[in-house]
């Protein structure tokens, strides 16, 4: 039977006892800030840490510091104190050990779903205090708690006798790492807006409300029937009654908060998202195909995605000798900010010269040329892709009347072309080699309901422009709308008819030579009509 040792000291909470007969050691050890330790052994910079920064401990061996502590206190002679904390910590991380390295073979035992789990807690800003990130982990394990179960969460939390709000934060920890394989772990910020001034009257939102009312009539009942409800809040708010709930959910309501994806009513404001390819906003806003209460995180919209809010109108500029064009630009210009540190997007407008066209002050309403669009795109074709030498004009002595200017300016760099030779999606430019009737290949336009709406008569007739790789063409009308279509043999032409074959399939794919020529580079070549999301320009 074991001796018992010698008590020195014994209260309710403690108990100290002789073990071994040696000479107790004289001197201390030696004993740095306990941070720089922790830094070093993590290798990185700590953010927030549970002690005072003044905490001094012996120089770190680099072991286990209850072997180190025992290791020393045994090889020095030095007396050693432990607590229930200390040692159940230690149990319940080789616990955790065991649960991490038989995830699935327990997982039954813990957890009734398969893979992981997201547990979230929701915080305005980063902590800055040990306690508020001790409370933000207890969140994390009461989440564990709802999954495992209340006896397994009191089974590793620290609840003894000498258990303080360290080592209980410390147990809550070490449960978290018990059950990782099962559980990920985030923390989501939530932004909000401090206040919103509301200005203009009742009659003014009131009025809003109507005109959203009537524009519906305009097959615009997919939009409106999400516009309008918030008009009403509008109304509601400037009438003294301000809903906490509607204005909280502008931007990220917090049940559907996460992520850079716009996911509050501020999206419904907005009927067409920009195109990827072309940044034309011509995709209809996707979020307004689900109920709001269906709403999940990722079927916001990215900001980036949004129109940038400014409307644009081409204007003649008429001289007696010349005609220029000039644009029309007004919408949104940019945020402002008063003193009061408030933000208001601010509205105005503007007269701009269009690219290749320089407005002369000094000289009144002159204009001097310096080169459009369309010839810096065909400036970059003729650096980087395959181009042939221009038109020799000498051979044409008629057919040209007709041709839009684009084309006799393409001709004018070159005749004849492939883009993107080598990429398995090469777009073929048309040659043309003696009067441009003789050479240029006439289509028809196979018969669309769509199309017919769309196109009159003689704009049915098509000029071809571009053969693609997998067979179809592009080809333009008489007003240079581009419409793509596969080709086949007409069965009911005759041998005399210009039109020998017909375009199916039709879709129009750009309003002008330009704006294809434009598209096809943004797109880097790739077939960009192809992509699900586009739709057939109106």
């Amino acid at each position: 039977m074991s001796s018992i040792a010698t008590v020195l000291e014994e209260t309710v909470s403690q108990i100290r006892f002789c073990v071994d007969d040696v000479e107790l050691a004289k001197n201390l050890l030696p004993v740095n800030d306990a941070l720089p330790q922790l830094e070093e052994k993590l290798g990185r910079n700590i953010i927030t840490f549970s002690h005072e920064k003044s905490l001094k401990l012996i120089v770190d061996a680099y072991v286990h510091p209850l072997a180190h502590a025992v290791h020393s206190a045994f090889s020095d002679h030095r007396p050693l104190v432990l607590t229930p904390d200390i040692i159940w910590i230690t149990i319940a991380q080789g616990f955790a050990q065991h649960v991490n390295n038989n995830a699935e073979k327990l997982r039954s035992h813990f957890v009734q779903h398969e893979g992981k789990q997201k547990l979230v807690v929701e915080i305005l800003e980063i902590p800055k205090s040990g306690q508020r990130w001790s409370d933000l982990i207890q969140d994390w394990t009461l989440q564990i708690r709802d999954h495992v179960g209340a006896d397994l969460y009191r089974l590793i939390e620290c609840t003894f006798s000498t258990t303080t709000p360290i080592t209980q934060t410390v147990s809550h920890i070490v449960m978290m790492d018990t059950f990782q394989q099962y559980f990920d772990y985030e923390m989501r910020g939530i932004c909000g807006i401090p206040d919103i001034t509301l200005m203009g009257t009742v009659d003014d939102w009131q009025d809003i409300y109507t005109r959203v009312q009537s524009i519906a009539q305009y097959d615009l009942g997919w939009w409106t029937n999400r516009v309008l409800p918030i008009c009403r809040e509008f109304v509601k708010t400037a009438s003294g009654n301000p809903s906490l709930s509607f204005w909280q959910a502008i931007y990220k309501p917090k049940k559907i908060y996460g992520g850079e994806l716009i996911t509050g009513w501020l999206a419904e404001l907005f009927p067409y998202l920009k195109y990827s390819v072309t940044e034309i906003p011509s995709v209809r806003n996707p979020i307004l195909s689900i109920a709001r209460v269906d709403l999940t995180v990722d079927d916001g919209i990215s900001p980036k995605s949004i129109p940038i809010g400014l409307s644009q109108v081409p204007v003649t500029f008429i001289l007696p000798n010349n005609k220029y064009n000039l644009e029309l630009v007004a919408g949104f210009l940019g945020v402002c900010q008063n003193e009061g540190g408030e933000l208001k997007p601010e509205i105005g407008w503007a007269l701009r010269q269009k690219e290749g066209w320089e407005l002369k002050p000094e000289l009144g309403w002159a204009l001097q040329i310096q080169g459009d669009r369309f010839a810096e795109l065909l400036n970059k074709i003729q650096r980087e892709h395959i181009t042939q030498v221009p038109i020799d004009w000498t051979k044409f002595e008629f057919g040209f009347d007709s041709v839009p200017k684009e084309i006799v300016q393409l001709l004018d760099r070159f005749n004849g072309a492939t883009l993107f030779a080598d990429s398995g999606h090469s777009w073929k430019i048309s040659k043309y080699n003696n009067t441009f009737s003789d050479t240029c290949t006439m289509y028809k336009i196979a018969w669309s309901d769509q199309l017919n709406y769309q196109l009159n008569y003689h704009d049915k007739r098509v000029t071809n422009l571009i053969d693609l790789e997998d067979g179809r063409c592009i080809a333009y009308n008489s007003v240079s709308i581009i419409v793509l279509g596969d080709l086949v043999l007409r069965s009911d032409a005759s041998d005399n008819e210009i039109c020998q074959f017909e375009l199916e399939n039709v879709v129009i794919i750009a309003k002008s030579i330009p704006d294809l020529f434009e598209r096809i580079l943004q797109a880097k070549g790739e077939y960009y009509f192809d992509d699900p999301n586009f739709e057939n320009i109106q």
